[in-house]
């Protein structure tokens, strides 16, 4: 990457829908993923060089995404506390229905991830909808390669009981 333009816009072409889509399953917010993204590609610009020398870009470029998005949530959390508005909860989603569900499966597989744990919501989401592997996963959060299986694990487990009714 290092000081080539061209570069910057074959990192965000091949990878600003995906990174989207994963800050919008944290931020819940198009409008704060949008503004995240933003600040991402920015950071990105920034620390060129590093980026040049990453073993793994992929994942990289999602641990850098989840730090720019709890960064906001973090700066949104302050601000609410100062103006006196109470805490919010950030929910993981899909980014939206996969191809060949309906609205309402959608919705059902959308309200069956809101019950999982914050933890397993999140390494479901980047598995199954961001298509990284557990090793990038274990490296974007900063987890060992069993916690990241074991969370996955668990959570498609309580997915499957939510989705089948046994709730």
């Amino acid at each position: 990457m290092n000081d080539d333009p061209a570069a910057l816009e074959l990192i965000y072409d091949g990878f600003g829908r995906r990174l989207y889509g994963y800050l919008l399953s944290i931020l819940c917010s198009e409008e704060q993923a949008e503004e995240v993204l933003q600040d991402l590609f920015v950071a990105i610009a920034e620390k060129r060089h590093r980026i040049a020398r990453a073993g793994n870009l992929t994942g990289y470029l999602f641990a850098m995404a989840r730090n720019c998005a709890m960064d906001f949530l973090r700066h949104e959390r302050r601000e609410r506390r100062e103006d006196g508005i109470g805490d919010r909860e950030s929910f993981l989603v899909a980014a939206g229905p996969a191809q060949g569900t309906t609205d309402g499966e959608a919705a059902k597989v959308s309200h069956a991830l809101r019950a999982l744990p914050v933890e397993q919501r999140e390494v479901i989401c980047m598995k199954l909808f961001e298509e990284l592997t557990f090793n990038e996963i274990a490296q974007t959060l900063g987890l060992s390669l069993n916690t990241v299986a074991s969370r996955y694990r668990y959570g498609m487990e309580k997915l499957r009981r939510e989705m089948s009714g046994g709730g």
